[in-house]
Parts: structure tokens; C-alpha cells; sequence
């Protein structure tokens, strides 16, 4: 038997094969944040289309602090049934699911931002939404490692098999990690270990509200995108030896942030000019006349995301890998059943896991079980991606032509 399609235990539950559906917005949640049906439609899709893990888009744990105003959120029991539609459907057909929690600052829009300050790990200028930012509080902080405690409790009750935190893409628990983002000189922040200090708050809090046996994972930024001064793979690398000491039973490794010319890092490939100017008029601010000037830094951002081989972050994977004994799973541009087998076959990666093609072929697992030369038909043009922060569904919007 091919490794690709061999189970594999994390943290006490049996996953069918090493194939994540890795998580990507759905833009399903209703103004309440609940579950909709269309959301159950879509996972239940993935679980009969043969994805052993499926992980959620990320989950807001406290109300107001959406990216797209369509997220579910885990901050009141009353999201807690609608979400076990979701898990149920996914268990229906022998898939596996994680509820990835997530805090969205300091990456909101300018509007949201507005109307909680625009909190960061550190005051200076915010490079998501270009606006002063300030620092979080003290009991900010511990609100916020509370309400992961709790949200994660309500992913337990709703019968999910664990909960993914969301440390990458610069969201706040990566940025915390980061040196060129968390320069606090308080408890919080000023060297490695109180870099930690949020993160590790954060898992006391799940054990103690989840209880000690719920299974937690981290996506973990490897670094934040070749930039001067942020989080490198070594530092990385020492951040998933401490999560693993913490009890966390997997790492899926990504990088990058959503910064200003940066936002695409993690998803390689082509940029959609026509949304990419409506995301920035609507979500940014940016004056229509003012788009023109932005037309190089785009041109910039293309050349630099452009898709140019499978596994973009296997590296970076790899090198995670060395440092743990627990699963580590290779995200970013895997394409073909043969990249993903050699990934199993050629390091210590434990999984792959994929997003954008499997908005696509939602039965790609199936078509990989059946076709050792099957190789994914998505072109990585984002216009998925680019879609969901204007409010849109997540769909395949080159297959639709929109």
C-alpha cells in the first residue's frame, strides 16, 4: 500500500490516510456566526471525496473580530449544534476533523480596526491595514487565552476531534512568536520564552476548559516571509520543540503574513488584478484614483508569489520535521500524488495537506487512490482567495469564470 493512503494516529485519533484538507475560509457562516447548511454541504463533499483530516476555515473565538464578516465563530454555546452538523457529516463518510481557532488582529480591515483600536502585539504601524496600531493589554491577553480555552471547549462539545490553533500567516498568536512584531519589554514579549508566554497561556487555558486529552495542533508560521528582523526557521524550529514539550500532537507548517505587498506569500501563484483593486477600494480604503500607484507594488507582489514549483514550503517542513517527534504536515503548492508520496517517502514529513485544489476537485483524494500519475487541475490563480475578503463564498471562481 501506497504510504500516502496508510493511517495515522495524532494524538489518540485514527486518521484514514495523510491527506489534510488544509483550512481556507468558507465564507459559510451566517451574521451569527453559525454553521449553514451550505457549510455541511461542503465538508460533508470533501469527507465522501476521500480526505482523511479536514480542517476548518479558521473559527473566531471572539464576536467583532471577523476578517470577513462571514466566519463561524465558537464564542457562545448557541454555534455549538450548528458546527456539529458539520462534524457529523464529515464523520459520516470516515474523515476526521479539527476546528482551527483563530484571532484575527492585527490583521482587520481598517473598519473593524477602528472600532477596537486596531490592536496589535506592539503599537507602531499597522502593515495590514495601514494604521496606527496599539498594544494590547495585559488582561486583553489573558481574555483572549480565556476565550481560546473556551471556544476550544465548544469544538469538544460539538464533537470535533480536536482544535488547530492558528500561529501563521500573522494572525496574532504568530506575530506574538515574532521578534520583528511582539518588541514588548513586558511578561508578553522581549525574548524568546515570553514570546511564548501567549501562546503557552493559550494551551494551559484548552487543557483546563477542553480538558488534558483533547487533541490540539498548531499551524506554525516557519518564518514571516524572508523579511528582515521576523521570525526565523531556527526560532521556529525551537518553537515546535517547546509545543511539542506542551503536548500538542501535530504542526502543520506554512509562512508568511498578510502585510501590505506580502498577503500572497503563503498562497503562491497568480494575483487577480480586477479583485485584488476591488479588495483594496472596499476593504482597504484606498481612493479609486489612488489605485494607479499601487500598480507596481502588485507588479512586485506577482514576481515574487509566482507559483514555481510544488511544495513551496517543504524546506521549511523538513526542517520542522528534524526538530519534533510528533506528525509534521507539508502545506503550500502540492499538486500531484507523486510530490506527495515522495514528501512521505523522502523526509520526516508525516502528511500533506492541500486547499485550493480541493476547492476545485473536491474528490481529488479519490482521483489520487485511483491514478498514481493524477495530478491536480487547480492553477493557483487566487481568485478563490482574493474573493472571500470581498465577502464572497468560498467556490472555485476560474472553474465558475467569475
Amino acid at each position: 500500500m501506497s504510504r500516502l493512503f496508510e493511517p495515522i494516529n495524532l494524538g489518540g485519533i485514527t486518521v484514514r490516510n495523510r491527506i489534510a484538507k488544509s483550512a481556507m475560509v468558507e465564507g459559510l457562516g451566517d451574521e451569527r456566526g453559525r454553521a449553514t447548511a451550505a457549510m455541511v454541504a461542503l465538508y460533508e463533499r470533501w469527507a465522501k471525496g476521500g480526505v482523511g483530516l479536514a480542517i476548518t476555515g479558521m473559527v473566531t473565538i471572539i464576536p467583532g473580530f471577523s476578517v470577513t464578516a462571514h466566519e463561524v465563530g465558537l464564542w457562545e454555546d448557541a454555534q455549538i449544534e450548528p458546527l456539529r452538523a458539520v462534524v457529523e457529516a464529515t464523520h459520516r463518510h470516515g474523515s476526521r476533523i479539527l476546528v482551527q481557532l483563530c484571532h484575527a488582529p492585527p490583521q482587520l480591515t481598517a473598519r473593524t480596526a477602528r472600532r477596537f483600536g486596531n490592536p496589535a502585539p506592539s503599537a507602531g504601524v499597522n502593515r495590514v491595514n495601514l494604521m496606527p496600531s496599539r498594544a494590547l493589554r495585559d488582561d486583553e491577553l489573558l481574555d483572549i487565552a480565556r476565550a481560546f480555552g473556551d471556544a476550544a471547549r465548544r469544538a469538544r462539545d460539538a464533537g470535533a476531534d480536536g482544535v488547530e490553533l492558528h500561529a501563521a500567516h500573522g494572525y496574532l498568536l504568530s506575530r506574538m512568536l515574532s521578534p520583528l512584531h511582539n518588541r514588548r519589554r513586558d511578561d508578553w514579549g522581549g525574548n524568546f520564552d515570553r514570546r511564548m508566554a501567549l501562546l503557552e497561556q493559550v494551551l494551559r487555558s484548552i487543557r483546563s476548559q477542553a480538558g488534558a486529552d483533547f487533541p490540539v495542533a498548531v499551524k506554525l508560521n516557519a518564518h514571516d516571509g524572508e523579511v528582515k528582523g521576523g521570525l526565523s526557521l531556527d526560532q521556529s524550529a525551537r518553537v515546535a520543540a517547546r509545543l511539542e514539550r506542551s503536548g500538542v500532537v501535530a504542526i502543520e507548517v506554512s509562512a508568511g503574513t498578510a502585510d501590505v505587498g506580502l498577503s500572497f506569500y503563503p498562497n503562491r501563484g497568480g494575483i487577480p488584478r480586477d479583485l485584488a483593486r476591488q479588495f483594496l477600494r472596499e476593504q482597504v480604503g484606498v481612493p479609486r484614483l489612488g489605485l494607479p500607484l499601487l500598480e507596481p507594488l502588485l507588479r512586485h507582489a506577482e514576481q515574487r508569489v509566482a507559483f514555481s514549483e510544488e511544495a513551496y514550503f517543504l524546506d521549511e517542513a523538513r526542517r520542522i520535521a528534524e526538530a519534533v517527534s510528533i506528525p509534521v504536515i507539508a502545506v503550500g503548492g502540492i499538486r500531484s500524488r507523486d510530490k506527495a508520496e515522495r514528501i512521505l517517502n523522502q523526509t520526516r514529513v508525516s502528511m500533506v495537506s492541500l486547499a485550493r485544489p480541493l476547492v476545485r476537485e473536491p474528490d481529488l483524494v479519490r482521483e489520487w487512490e485511483a491514478d498514481r500519475e493524477a495530478v491536480a487541475s487547480c492553477t493557483s490563480c487566487n481568485r478563490c482567495y482574493v474573493a472571500l475578503g470581498l465577502g464572497y463564498r468560498l467556490q472555485c471562481r476560474a472553474q465558475a469564470g467569475a
